[in-house]
């Protein structure tokens, strides 16, 4: 099981592959070949997360459009989609907490929640 660390962040209120930053998108490209050199994948499991401005809703929402981003950067990547299971998991599993009253500062605290965990079940290197 692998999982995409905490420098894979998406932008402040961002989903598109575009938003995660550089080093997200150069975790991805490892992760998708470590996929694609296992023997067997059992399956992936692409967790993305928010923080906690804006309504539950909203940010389940929002996390649901990261997880599926990222599942389709995967699958560009080469991984099969039908191995992918893409699920947003909202502002329920923060990783910080902030008490900052500025926003700017709010937003730059509460970035490490705004993240992507992929898991991977599989056997074996080629």
């Amino acid at each position: 099981s692998f999982k995409l660390d905490a420098d894979g962040l998406f932008a402040f209120n961002r989903s598109g592959i575009n938003d995660l930053n550089p080093e997200g998108r150069q975790n991805l490209q490892t992760i998708a070949s470590r996929i694609r050199s296992l023997d067997s994948v059992d399956g992936v499991t692409v967790q993305a997360h928010a923080d906690r401005i804006g309504s539950a809703a909203y940010n389940q929402q929002l996390s649901q459009r990261r997880a599926d981003s990222v599942k389709s950067y995967l699958v560009s990547q080469g991984v099969a989609a039908n191995l992918i299971n893409a699920v947003g998991m909202g502002s329920s599993q923060p990783v910080v907490q902030c008490d900052n009253v500025n926003r700017g500062e709010l937003i730059r605290c509460l970035a490490p929640n705004r993240r992507v965990e992929v898991q991977i079940t599989g056997q074996g290197n080629k």
